[in-house]
């Protein structure tokens, strides 16, 4: 089990605000107050977040921001997010007899998505909609019970995430991290997930039950979804035929690309195409 590098039992927090975001289809935002931890949880809806990669996300995951990550958000056209949003500061108070000093903690040791089974997923999402309808800073002790659940929610989170870190120092979170690298950076190649499996050593239904936890996705979906990236990117800023795109996103058939495009997006990539550029 990895260090946490705080105690725990000495961590004490100071909400900054809790909200309720309610989007719209094709919201589109960026994470404005950076110097805080910040929670959010997806009440309903399917979105991205981006910070150095693309994050799906989806009802009944918690993200964890810390102090200083840069993030932009954005939800589905056909399911958009509703987010409790929760931001605090963190400290570490530590006591030997005497109180002796307060410690701010940089980064919890949380992982940035978490997922959680139906049981989980309905008490907390009565806890965030608690935060939010109890957080009162106006009012005598507005804050202290949002504050002692906060507290109480960090410990739990702790106790049933450290399976995560203990992951991620093992051989089977590094084979998905590299096999994620090369479906992110060859789109265009056709390869067989089994395969990719095999080779980093892994099986490939414990591959899938990895990227469904971090990326939302099975393997296979999450190729296409770095495929339709592409697609929509050579879509808007070149000119290229939709046949020529077609062969570069990894499709042999310009019939096959365009069916694929058009369930993803909405739209055929002509309309797409026209429709994005007139927002240009």
């Amino acid at each position: 089990m990895q260090e946490l590098g705080y105690n725990l039992n000495d961590l004490i927090v100071h909400i900054h605000f809790a909200f309720d975001k309610v989007t719209y289809p094709g919201w589109e935002d960026i994470r404005n107050l950076v110097n805080v931890h910040s929670l959010y949880w997806i009440h309903e809806g399917e979105g991205t977040f981006l910070t150095n990669t693309e994050h799906r996300v989806q009802t009944g995951m918690l993200v964890y921001l810390k102090p200083g990550l840069k993030m932009s958000m954005r939800s589905e056209t056909s399911a958009p997010l509703r987010i409790t949003m929760l931001l605090f500061d963190c400290a570490e108070l530590v006591y030997d007899a005497v109180w002796k000093e307060v410690k701010p903690v940089g980064k919890l040791m949380l992982p940035f998505i978490s997922q959680f089974n139906e049981e989980q997923v309905e008490e907390l999402s009565r806890l965030f909609r608690e935060f939010h309808h109890e957080w009162s800073p106006a009012l005598p002790a507005g804050t202290a019970v949002s504050k002692a659940k906060l507290q109480l929610l960090l410990h739990k989170l702790h106790q049933t995430t450290q399976a995560d870190w203990s992951l991620m120092e093992s051989g089977a979170f590094a084979a998905f991290e590299g096999i994620k690298r090369q479906l992110e950076n060859n789109a265009k190649e056709n390869l067989r997930i089994e395969q990719l499996a095999e080779e980093h050593s892994i099986s490939a239904s414990y591959l899938r039950k990895l990227f469904l936890k971090y990326t939302g996705m099975g393997p296979k979906e999450y190729h296409m979804h770095i495929r339709n990236q592409h697609a929509c990117g050579y879509l808007v800023y070149t000119d290229y035929p939709v046949k020529e795109i077609a062969k570069l996103c990894g499709f042999y058939e310009e019939y096959h690309f365009s069916k694929m495009f058009k369930q993803l997006n909405g739209l055929s990539p002509s309309a797409y195409r026209c429709s994005r550029r007139k927002n240009e």
